[in-house]
């Protein structure tokens, strides 16, 4: 039987896409400062950068989804599409 290896930069969801989406709110109620630059952020890809530098691997189409939930009321800019 073969098996294959995902890598960690696949450009497919995480399969705990739902954990991290919740790490990610959690992180933005905890810690303004979070909360303010994953608000200034321009696109999903600098959301998920930033998560990341927080150790939060998250995917920027999974944070999309989520776009108007991820911060304390909504306050998310809208990323273009």
């Amino acid at each position: 039987m073969t098996t294959c290896e995902r890598s960690s930069t696949s450009a497919h969801a995480h399969p705990d896409a739902t954990e991290a989406l919740h790490r990610v709110k959690d992180l933005a109620l905890r810690d303004p400062m979070f909360a303010a630059a994953l608000q200034a952020s321009e696109t999903p890809q600098a959301a998920a950068d930033l998560a990341r530098q927080h150790g939060i691997e998250v995917s920027p189409a999974a944070l999309w989804r989520q776009r108007g939930t991820l911060v304390p009321g909504g306050r998310q800019k809208t990323w273009r599409g």
